[in-house]
This record gives C-alpha cells, structure tokens and sequence, in this order.
C-alpha cells in the first residue's frame, strides 16, 4: 500500500430537479379538462340533456317541443302534412331567431283545436295544434297574434251542392273558403282537379283569407268561368281568381283556384 498519493472514487452527478416536468404536466391538465369542459358544456354540448323536440302525443307536449324545435332551428317533423301558406315564411325567418321561449301555455280554443304562443328575438308568435297523424301536429304559425281556429278540422268533402252555372259554382266556393269550411269549399271542385288543388284550398283555409268576388266572366263558347278575386291572405292584400267548368257531368264545378294572382 503506498502512501501520500491522490485518492481516486465515483462521485455521482448532482440530481436534475422535476418541477418543470410537474409545471408541465400540470400545464396540460389544465387545457385538456378546459377543452373537455368548453365542449361538454358549451359547443356542441355534450354534457348538456338534449330538449324535447319530438313529443307530441298531447297538446302540451307539442307545444313545448315546438318551443324547443324553434330554439333549436329543427321543427320539420312538428309541422302538419298540410299547413297554412304563412307558416313557410315564419319557418324561414325561425332560421335566423335566437332562442324561443313558451309565453302562453297550450289551450282549447276549438272543439279539436288548442293554440299556444312563443316569444323569440323580441317577436311573439302563435301557433295553433290540431291531432295528426301519430299525434298532434301545428297547422299554422302567426306572428304578433294567434291564429283564427278552424270552425273543424274535417276533410271529408260535404255532399255536392246543386249548382246551376259556373258563376254559382265559384261564389258557393269563395263563401267556403270565407267561412273557412274544408268540407263544403271541397264540395264544388271537380272530380278530375289534382290532389295539389285540393290541398292547397286546405293550406288557404288553415290560414286566414277572406275574398270578394269583383267580376265574373262567363265564356259560353268555351264553358267556363272565371271569378276574379280581391282581398286579403294572412294579412296581406290580394287578388285571386276562380275558373269553374261549366260542363262537367256532375254539373258545374270549380276547375281551378289561384288564391293570389290573376
């Protein structure tokens, strides 16, 4: 053993510190959970209890997923098979809405009609609810009031009247449509006018119309006439027209109906 020299050992190097590992991780906890919540909660809301917007076995129910179909920009499968022409256009304008709140609760109004009323982007908007097919569904949507009910919602065609001339036949007609009676303005169509004829008279009595008869034109050549109308659809003033065959086998009968031209 010699003595007096150097001795050599193993020193081990110093330790690193993990305080910026664990600020790190730390760091990317925190986004991921603010991520999670952002879109859980937020947009697109997954953590959010999806509202109703299909129920509609009773009034109440349709009305209040009416309500949250319009909130929500999706109430296609609400609406009934046929409708009022005025309900497109609020359909439209509902895309661009900001939210919707239920204002009156559903109630009867008529023998098989109840009617509610919403509130969205400052507007009021009433709707009336009749039974459909799979339950009740909303055949019109009017903004500022509610809309007129339907003296009844039958559209079995009433038993056809005995009408001598075509003029006859077209003033029976618009009498129908202003009292808003399906069945006896289904009456005096002719039998050969197309399924869309027939449920666009409906779609104008859901809504509100109400017509005078200004002129009628009595061609004797061609066996026709034609009623020229004036007055009001849903609020709004036009002209309408009527043109009947005058030599149909069931007697004379309205052939066409233009609810706003002429």
């Amino acid at each position: 053993m010699t003595y007096g020299q150097p001795q050599y050992g193993y020193t081990p190097p110093p330790m690193k510190s993990k305080t910026w590992l664990w600020i790190t991780l730390a760091l990317v906890f925190v986004l991921l959970a603010g991520g999670v919540a952002f879109t859980g909660w937020v947009t697109p809301g997954f953590f959010k209890a999806k509202a109703d917007t299909t129920s509609r076995a009773t009034p109440e129910q349709l009305s209040r997923s009416f309500v949250n179909g319009v909130a929500e920009d999706r109430v296609s499968e609400l609406w009934c098979k046929i409708r009022s022409k005025r309900s497109y256009s609020f359909e439209q304008t509902m895309a661009v809405s900001e939210g919707a709140q239920l204002s009156t609760p559903a109630r009867q109004r008529a023998e098989q009609e109840y009617s509610a009323a919403l509130t969205t982007a400052g507007v009021t908007v009433g709707f009336a609810m009749i039974p459909g097919e799979g339950g009740w569904c909303v055949r019109d949507a009017k903004v500022g009031g509610e809309p007129e009910p339907l003296p009844g919602i039958d559209t079995k065609p009433a038993p056809r009247p005995v009408v001598k001339t075509g003029e006859e036949a077209g003033n029976k007609f618009v009498d129908a449509i202003n009292a808003r009676d399906i069945p006896a303005a289904l009456s005096v169509l002719c039998g050969k006018v197309p399924d869309t004829t027939r449920d666009g008279v409906q779609q104008v009595i859901h809504g509100e119309a109400r017509y005078t008869v200004e002129k009628a034109d009595v061609l004797t050549t061609a066996e026709q006439t034609i009623l020229h109308l004036t007055g009001d659809v849903d609020g709004v003033r036009a002209v309408g027209r009527v043109e009947t065959d005058d030599s149909a086998q069931e007697g004379p009968c309205v052939a066409s109906f233009s609810p706003d031209s002429d």
